[in-house]
């Protein structure tokens, strides 16, 4: 409970500050953030394998730290230049005039940082559920915070960068059920997974296997294999197809 009051400090303290700066750079911060995080999906599973040499040869690590790098990069130049071009716009006849600016800029200071603490919590818990040094996971996030709580039900990274796995589990679950396997024989999208010998390694692979007959995703994400597939835009596209078809 110590970590849920924290951030609620820091939430009104930064809406506080927020007030006293005005909107613009606020609202140069929140647009800042959102190139930032579009940036950061693009190009984290680019730059990821790279710098997966530096963490024990962990794709998923590499992916984590490039996209949080890519992210802090690209946020502090937008920020920088929309808030010389937005003082200048919001400056008009009357200078003295800050009531709607502070008033703004009190709840986009708070919501700027919620938006943040929620980014990092989830990049800790997801790091936590799905890390594993030296056969153990990583207890990083304190078990009785309520908001850590809210953030492992819906995590950030788990519901973007990493979402298809759950349509992974799904097709490859549906291809062993009898009646679900009929629906997907005539799908262009399962055909072309069928076809895809990335696809046929891990099904054919015994711990890959295993995790999705489970649905074991934490199992699935540490499989260097799995990262790649999913991380592919026209394999996700088509596992996500392949997905709704077997639910018909």
């Amino acid at each position: 409970m110590v970590i849920d009051v924290t951030i609620l400090c820091l939430v009104i303290f930064f809406a506080l500050i927020g007030a006293i700066s005005g909107a613009a750079k606020q609202i140069a911060q929140m647009v800042g953030m959102a190139v930032a995080y579009f940036a950061s999906k693009r190009l984290g599973p680019v730059l990821g394998p790279k710098l997966a040499g530096s963490f024990g040869d962990s794709q998923l690590a590499g992916v984590l730290v490039a996209s949080v790098l890519v992210f802090v990069v690209v946020l502090i130049t937008v920020r920088y230049a929309l808030v010389a071009l937005l003082q200048r716009l919001m400056a008009g006849k009357d200078p003295n005039n800050r009531g709607p600016d502070r008033m703004i800029g009190f709840v986009l200071g708070g919501t700027k940082v919620a938006l943040i603490c929620y980014v990092v919590m989830s990049a800790l818990t997801f790091v936590e559920q799905h890390v594993v040094v030296a056969g153990k996971k990583l207890g990083i996030s304190p078990k009785d915070s309520k908001a850590f709580g809210l953030v492992r039900s819906h995590n950030l990274f788990e519901m973007t960068q990493f979402a298809p796995i759950k349509d992974f589990v799904r097709v490859a679950q549906a291809s062993t059920d009898p009646e679900r396997a009929r629906k997907l024989q005539n799908d262009p999208a399962y055909k072309a997974l069928r076809q895809d010998p990335r696809f046929q390694r891990a099904l054919k692979e015994d711990s890959l296997r295993r995790a999705l007959e489970q649905g074991d995703t934490q199992a699935l994400l540490r499989s260097n294999l799995i990262l790649q597939l999913i991380q592919d835009p026209e394999f996700a596209a088509r596992l996500g197809a392949a997905a709704q078809a077997s639910d018909r």
